[in-house]
């Protein structure tokens, strides 16, 4: 069993499975006691620590003989860790539903072990869930292993980020499994007696974000909108309606949030996202206006005293700020790409490995070439 840390929150958490080992899928040490917790009667969240890429939260409520499977993972081993920590629930509460919080293959991957059942997400979810194939990330995982020795215009460094952050996955025999229902602004699942009231938030980290509340249970699973101890990422923007989706989070009744990565959360991690993103915000937008690039921003952002006195300066994987002032650049009318296509998302992917290897106490270690 791990020796990692117990999480410290206000409200009551209970392991009922530890995973095994005290370090994570990178080899770092565990920050915290990774495995299924009961967060709230009949209510449910797996942990993986430290929440890095695919290092990813998931959720079950029981609703006394039916459950509800929140996200479902990014490749098929991962999910079936999970199910096989949650059998005993299960046994008695058969998964029946599935809610995908968002498009991203490591909340949805796993979707295809739940085809008999009902998925639910957003419209705009269910659109964006095409836009990464598995076979295009298994492609990449094993072509990066010939880019890392390329040592031209950082290639070798793009190769070795890509690889060592794909390794710990297996992308083979996944199809994509869309869901069956989908919704707009706001669903309520009444199942049982128990409400569950999924909204969209979106766009924001995607296209298609939505936050799942049971009221009840005073317990909300937040998705990728909320990462705690790690830097966030927006793929989609505005960061206006980012921020929206957080100040709906932060309002609402309840004792435990289910991050989409990292330890369990409350109101006050909440507030902790939305700092960042203000001072993300005010900072890149005054680079914005002196006429940096995007990559020239981030970077002086995240080497700024400003940065380095903040506590998301020790956040796991500040080098996804440069993902996030590319949105920011594109919302505010700059080309969203200097090449086209998926060229131009690899370009941006070899900015932001450059990036991370200037950044030698950054988590997690493998990303940096040795």
């Amino acid at each position: 069993m791990s020796t990692a840390p117990r999480i410290r929150h206000r409200a009551e958490a209970t392991c009922l499975h530890a995973s095994v080992g005290s370090l994570t899928r990178y080899g770092e040490p565990a920050k915290y006691q990774g495995g299924l917790y009961r967060i709230a009667h009949d209510t449910y969240a797996w942990l993986v620590p430290n929440g890095s890429w695919g290092e990813t939260n998931l959720g079950l409520i029981d609703c006394r003989g039916t459950s509800v499977m929140i996200d479902t993972g990014w490749d098929l081993r991962c999910t079936r860790e999970m199910l096989n920590a949650c059998q005993d629930i299960t046994d008695r509460s058969p998964i029946d539903q599935v809610i995908n919080t968002h498009a991203d293959g490591d909340h949805c991957w796993g979707n295809q072990l739940f085809r008999d059942r009902h998925i639910i997400a957003t419209h705009a979810c269910i659109h964006q869930m095409h836009h990464m194939q598995p076979r295009a990330l298994s492609a990449l995982y094993h072509g990066s292993s010939l880019l890392r020795h390329v040592k031209l215009a950082g290639i070798d460094q793009f190769g070795h980020y890509m690889h060592e952050m794909f390794r710990p996955y297996d992308f083979s025999g996944i199809h994509i499994t869309c869901p069956d229902q989908g919704f707009s602004a706001s669903k309520t699942l009444n199942i049982n007696g128990v409400d569950i009231v999924i909204t969209e938030v979106g766009p924001g980290h995607t296209d298609g974000d939505a936050v799942v509340h049971v009221p009840s249970r005073r317990v909300a699973y937040a998705g990728d909108i909320l990462f705690v101890g790690v830097t966030p990422v927006m793929w989609a923007g505005p960061i206006e309606q980012l921020v929206t989706g957080l100040e709906f989070l932060k309002q609402l009744d309840v004792d435990m949030i289910v991050p989409g990565h990292g330890p369990l959360a409350t109101q006050a991690d909440v507030q902790n996202m939305l700092d960042y993103w203000h001072f993300v915000h005010e900072a890149v937008a005054r680079r914005f206006r002196q006429g940096m690039t995007a990559a020239q921003a981030a970077r002086d952002v995240i080497f700024s005293d400003e940065f380095q006195r903040e506590p998301w300066a020790s956040w796991d994987s500040p080098e996804r700020l440069l993902t996030s002032t590319h949105t920011l650049f594109r919302h505010w009318g700059a080309p969203a790409f200097q090449l086209p296509g998926k060229l131009g998302q690899m370009n941006l992917m070899r900015q932001q490995a450059m990036l991370a290897c200037e950044l030698p106490l950054a988590t997690p270690r493998v990303m940096r070439l040795p």
